[in-house]
């Protein structure tokens, strides 16, 4: 009788994205396997090969929990605490997802053969859709001559460069991120007031 599992596979991942991000992607599989309680061999039957164990450790999830937030849609009544609510889940996945990429670029793996490994939509093309579906289910509570997916982009990237920024210890950005989440939400649907 075989003997049960003592760690599970995604605790393994867990253990082992602490060690890639605290030591590099060159880290010592074997300090994985120590964390985890495991010998060298038994991680390596568990995950294949090094490769395998960081791109499973590291890679985003094909399906990040605020996805199915945007495939709701929006509600009723104001978008504007809608939108700061997705942008904060988005920010939140953001500011974890960036060390893991950077990472995972560090290792000398090409991000573009990576997210082919995804079989139908990579995660960041598949986010962008998500955000634009929710921006064009909002109707003509958008003004309809603002392309959606520019939004979108717009939404997302705003986003994006704050965990960026944060990584790499960027100054001058609010210490709170809904802050920030909330006036990138506001410039984004009502503008930022230019006056002639």
């Amino acid at each position: 009788m075989a003997r049960p599992r003592q760690i599970t596979d995604e605790d393994i991942l867990a253990h082992a994205r602490a060690v890639f991000l605290e030591h590099g992607p060159h880290a010592s599989t074997q300090v994985v396997a120590d964390r985890c309680g495991l010998s060298q061999a038994a991680l390596f039957k568990r995950f294949g090969t090094k490769r395998d164990l960081l791109v499973r450790a590291l890679m985003p999830p094909r399906n990040p929990p605020f996805i199915a937030l945007l495939a709701t849609g929006p509600q009723p009544g104001d978008l504007e605490p809608q939108m700061v609510d997705i942008g904060m889940a988005i920010s939140l996945f953001f500011r974890d997802q960036v060390p893991c990429m950077a990472t995972l670029s560090a290792s000398g793996l090409d991000a573009k053969d990576l997210m082919r490994t995804f079989d139908d939509v990579p995660p960041p093309i598949r986010l962008q859709r998500a955000v634009t579906g929710w921006l064009e289910a909002a109707g003509d509570r958008i003004d309809p001559a603002i392309d959606r997916r520019a939004l979108a982009t717009a939404f997302l990237g705003s986003l994006h460069v704050r965990a960026f920024f944060s990584f790499i210890g960027g100054s001058g950005l609010p210490e709170d991120p809904s802050s920030y989440v909330r006036t990138v939400v506001h410039a984004l649907l009502h503008g930022v007031g230019v006056t002639p």
